[in-house]
């Protein structure tokens, strides 16, 4: 007997402790996140951060699940997709580039949802944030570096030759301004002249051949995403005309601009899945600081080979990436 009562307490005493380590499945967290894109630019910036976040130990569908009907084409539509998001109730926000960032920003103040930015060109001068290092806000995430005066230099370097640079901009876009003010303090030094012009919604670049001078010897992108969704269009104008055309973003490079120094969207998204893992896990987003992006020089030789451009084995050894 007293075998018996001392066999079925150890049984007893095994299945209490295994069912103290099983999960419960009502008790599991899954978070819900809203994902708010001006236009289709930041996709691999989204793909970056979904990875990220899976490498992490969060499997969608189980862990977490996206919010995400596809970018906003017009930043008109901007509220509206972010009140849907608001109306499901989300654990957290991603939002990019900036335009996205600045209606997340006013339409969750006063609440506690955590918003994160990845990437925003400079949020302080975009009035998202006031201080980068402890926002003491309801929002952080991955702002881009200061480099676009460098990709102008850079530009110059792999193609010696480009004295005027042509350059695009939506006026009402504050990102572009902060590339604008950028790129205005380094062309005197970089030696170069900017020729700037306003791009709108409906600018297009093929059909108005006049919208580009005949007398430029390069088309720049500013970091702003009206401009930057159009790359398409300038890479095969571009190529038609034999202009290098430098962008800021390594996939654009891929899809045929001659040269670009700055980020890999993909990698921002991963970047910025730490920041939601560190939310998630219980940090306080108004003391988490904004980071930086790396940024790395790209060179597309097939673009070069096309629009008859001969890089200099010197800078080619500078690229981070080259496209072949």
């Amino acid at each position: 007997m007293r075998k018996f009562v001392f066999t079925a307490g150890i049984i007893l005493i095994f299945f209490a402790v295994l069912y103290a380590f099983l999960p419960l499945g009502t008790d599991k967290k899954v978070y819900k996140v809203g994902v708010l894109q001006f236009t289709s630019n930041n996709l691999t910036t989204l793909e970056g951060f979904k990875d990220g976040l899976s490498e992490l130990g969060y499997r969608e569908g189980e862990d977490i699940i996206y919010d995400f009907d596809g970018p906003a084409s017009a930043k008109e539509d901007l509220v509206p997709y972010m009140q849907k998001l608001l109306d499901g109730q989300p654990d957290l926000i991603f939002v990019s580039p900036t335009p996205a960032a600045t209606v997340a920003k006013q339409m969750t103040a006063g609440t506690n949802i955590p918003v994160i930015f990845a990437p925003v060109n400079d949020p302080v001068a975009s009035g998202i944030l006031k201080n980068m290092r402890t926002p003491e806000e309801n929002i952080t995430g991955v702002r881009l570096s200061s480099s676009d005066g460098r990709r102008l230099q850079y530009l110059k370097d792999v193609v010696p030759s480009v004295k005027r640079v042509f350059v695009p901009y939506s006026p009402d876009d504050k990102s572009a301004q902060t590339s604008l003010k950028m790129l205005e303090e380094a062309a005197p030094k970089v030696g170069v002249q900017l020729v700037k012009k306003p791009f709108f919604q409906d600018t297009d670049v093929l059909d108005d051949r006049s919208y580009v001078p005949v007398d430029v010897d390069a088309v720049l992108l500013p970091r702003e995403g009206l401009v930057m969704s159009r790359i398409k269009d300038f890479v095969t104008l571009c190529i038609d005309r034999k202009l290098p055309l430098s962008t800021v973003r390594f996939k654009q490079v891929a899809q045929g601009a001659l040269t670009g120094y700055g980020f890999n969207g993909y990698d921002i998204g991963k970047q910025s899945a730490r920041q939601a893992h560190m939310i998630f896990s219980g940090s306080s987003i108004s003391m988490l600081p904004v980071e930086v992006s790396e940024d790395y020089l790209f060179i597309n030789l097939k673009t070069a080979k096309d629009i008859n451009v001969k890089i200099s084995d010197a800078i080619l050894r500078q690229a981070h990436n080259i496209v072949r």
